[in-house]
């Protein structure tokens, strides 16, 4: 089909089929600067992000096809930066179109010499924003729960009720508003499927929610400092007798950096209410993972990249599809070889295998791990990725729900994993 055609003044126009604008839009839409790792923005970032957010409106003005196109990609996901007078505009906008939204995310900035709201009302005018988003699954909050939940907020400001909210992700310190943020999430706790705690040294396990997780499917403690009787508490919820866990099936544990040595056994955790017994999906870091397997005999996904010369082969149940693990438990290669080979990786799809530095893909490369191990796989029918740090690849097939905390635990930069 060719694009060309002829106006009636015989000039030359391109004619682009509308089911071909959505791709053009989403290929020139701005992205936002990642918050992570640290939970400020530089304020020099965020205001290039508004200035391609403007540049990328006028492409509504195009026609009405890519207006409405534009909108729904524009409002998709909102960047709403602490204290930022740019909420105002939001909020105006969002009363018309607020059924587009479906993500919201808040960061502190910054300040430089924007104009900047005082908290009383940017959480008023946040409580509005979210009054007109019916279809809001996610929130994410980075380094703002102490501004947001703090005890010196008026009660009829930032009771923030989002019934349809799905998904949230909290990251940064919760500091004395620990109760504050506690209430807050238990207005969406019945609702909740996903709960992501990332960069907390400390969380108030000294306080109940005041609701159950009861449709709690997905539990991350992203470098998160881990008290296994807070989580088990979270998990339980104000009565003593109810749990969440019965419908838990991913967990993901990487405890922060301050936590104790020896690291804290889970086993209470996995045993509570048989919650590892319901885990589909279990990631852990820097604790024992074969006291972790023996409590979850039907996981399909388990990943355990931390270095370490532990035999868990024999511990991997029979239900496994995934696997990623570090190059150091595969020395031995004979160990791998026989689980591979075996009826207990007879399920298995995928192995992802982590490298820590670039050097070690020249060594494992050339090394007889490394044939046997491909070999072994080939054999097996078992995709084999080897993760490389800093090398341009194809992307980690099969591992897009946990290409992030790859790149936490071993700092491998997003879309920057090498494929084999």
């Amino acid at each position: 089909m060719s694009l060309r055609t002829h106006n009636r003044h015989g000039l030359l126009t391109v004619h682009i089929p509308p089911e071909l604008v959505p791709s053009i839009l989403q290929h020139i839409s701005p992205t936002p600067p990642s918050p992570l790792p640290g939970p400020a923005f530089i304020d020099r970032s965020w205001q290039q992000y508004r200035h391609d957010l403007r540049a990328f409106i006028q492409c509504a003005l195009v026609c009405r096809t890519w207006c409405t196109f534009t909108r729904e990609i524009m409002l998709h996901t909102l960047i709403v930066p602490w204290l930022d007078e740019s909420i105002l505009q939001l909020c105006s906008i969002l009363r018309q179109f607020g059924s587009y939204s479906r993500v919201m995310i808040i960061f502190t900035i910054d300040a430089g010499d924007s104009v900047r709201l005082n908290r009383n009302d940017f959480c008023v005018a946040l409580d509005g924003c979210f009054s007109s988003m019916p279809q809001m699954p996610k929130v994410e909050i980075y380094g703002a729960m102490d501004r947001i939940f703090g005890y010196s907020l008026p009660a009829e400001v930032g009771r923030f009720d989002l019934l349809s909210l799905r998904s949230l992700k909290l990251a940064g310190s919760v500091g004395h508003s620990g109760k504050s943020l506690l209430d807050a999430l238990g207005r969406v706790a019945p609702f909740l499927e996903t709960l992501e705690i990332m960069y907390f040294e400390t969380w108030p396990f000294d306080h109940s929610l005041p609701t159950s997780l009861g449709k709690l499917h997905s539990l991350i403690l992203h470098c998160t400092y881990l008290s296994v009787p807070g989580v088990i508490d979270l998990l339980r919820g104000p009565d003593e007798d109810g749990n969440s866990g019965q419908v838990l099936q991913k967990l993901v544990i990487i405890p922060g950096r301050l936590q104790s040595i020896p690291p804290p056994d889970i086993t209470p955790l996995l045993t509570f209410d048989s919650t590892g017994e319901r885990l589909r999906f279990l990631m852990i870091h820097a604790l024992d993972p074969c006291r972790s397997l023996e409590c979850c005999p039907a996981l399909e996904t388990f990943v355990y990249v931390s270095p370490t010369s532990s035999n868990i082969f024999p511990f991997l149940p029979r239900t496994l599809r995934r696997l990623a693990i570090s190059v150091m438990l595969l020395s031995p290669s004979n160990r791998f070889v026989a689980y591979i080979s075996s009826e207990n990786a007879r399920n298995l799809l995928h192995l992802a295998v982590a490298l820590k530095h670039d050097a070690d893909l020249a060594f494992t490369t050339t090394s007889e791990l490394f044939i046997s191990v491909t070999e072994a796989c080939k054999d097996a029918g078992v995709s084999l990725t080897w993760m490389v740090p800093g090398m341009l690849g194809l992307g980690l097939e099969g591992w897009d729900d946990v290409t992030e905390l790859f790149q936490t635990v071993q700092s491998l930069p997003r879309a920057r994993l090498k494929l084999i």
